[in-house]
C-alpha cells in the first residue's frame, strides 16, 4: 500500500508514519506539505492507494485541494485530518468527496482502523460528529415542520438496518457479513436508500443523514 501524508508540520508527518509503520498495513509512505508538493507526488506516483490530507495548509485550503484531487483522481481515497471535527466541517468534506474525516486527537488504533475501513470501501466519520448533529434540530426543517424520520422517508425495516451499518462506514461486503445477506441484495437496498434521500453516493448519504438530523438507530 502506498500512502501520501499531507501536512505542513514535519513532526506530524513523521509521527503518522511512525504509527502506521508499527501497524500491519505494510505501507510505503510519501510526504507533501503544500499544494505544489501534493501534485508533484500525485503526478510521480500514479499508483498511490491512499491520501491523508490536512485540512489546513499554508498555501491552499485542504478542502480546496480535496476537490481538485477528487476531480483528477476520483478513485483515490482521501481522508481529511483536522484538529477540529465539528459536524458542519465533516459534512462539507464528505459532500466534496472525502472518504473519511479523522480528528488529530484520534488514538493510533483508530487511525489504523479508519484506513482499513476506507480501503475496504467504507467511509470513516467520527461518531461524535454525527451524534452532535443528530442531537441538534435540522437546519433544513422549520420548528413547526415534522422531524425527518426513517418512517417519514418510508424506509423498510431492512433498509433501516442496512442504513445503520452504512452510517457506521461499512462497505457492502462488510454489511453482507454483518447481517447475512447476499451482496447483490445489499446493493439493491443501498440504491433504494440513496434514491430515498436524493443523493448519489455513500459519502453524500452520511452527510445527508447528519443534515437531516436523522437519529442513529440503536
Amino acid at each position: 500500500m502506498k500512502i501520501l501524508i499531507v501536512d505542513d508540520h514535519s513532526l506530524v508527518r513523521e509521527g503518522l508514519q511512525a504509527i502506521l509503520s508499527r501497524s500491519e498495513l505494510s505501507a510505503q509512505f510519501f510526504e507533501a506539505w503544500d499544494a505544489a508538493s501534493v501534485w508533484d507526488q500525485i503526478t510521480r506516483h500514479a499508483d498511490l492507494d491512499f491520501v491523508l490530507l490536512d485540512i489546513q495548509l499554508p498555501d491552499c485550503s485542504g478542502l480546496e485541494l480535496l476537490t481538485r484531487i477528487v476531480a483528477h483522481r476520483p478513485e483515490l481515497p482521501v481522508v481529511m485530518l483536522s484538529a477540529d471535527h465539528d459536524s458542519q466541517t465533516v459534512t462539507h468534506a464528505l459532500n466534496l468527496g472525502a472518504s473519511g474525516f479523522l480528528p488529530k486527537t484520534s488514538v493510533s488504533d483508530v487511525l489504523v482502523s479508519a484506513i482499513r475501513l476506507v480501503m475496504a470501501g467504507g467511509i470513516y466519520v467520527p461518531p461524535e460528529a454525527l451524534m452532535k448533529t443528530a442531537m441538534r434540530p435540522s437546519a433544513l426543517s422549520s420548528q413547526s415542520a415534522a422531524p425527518v424520520t426513517f418512517e417519514s422517508l418510508r424506509f423498510t425495516a431492512r433498509q433501516v438496518e442496512v442504513f445503520r451499518l452504512l452510517l457506521q462506514g461499512m462497505s457492502n461486503k462488510q454489511i453482507c457479513r454483518k447481517i447475512d445477506l447476499a451482496e447483490a441484495t445489499v446493493k439493491i437496498h443501498v440504491r433504494g436508500i440513496l434514491r430515498a434521500i436524493n443523493v448519489s453516493s455513500r459519502a453524500e448519504a452520511i452527510a445527508k443523514a447528519a443534515q437531516l438530523g436523522l437519529q442513529l438507530p440503536d
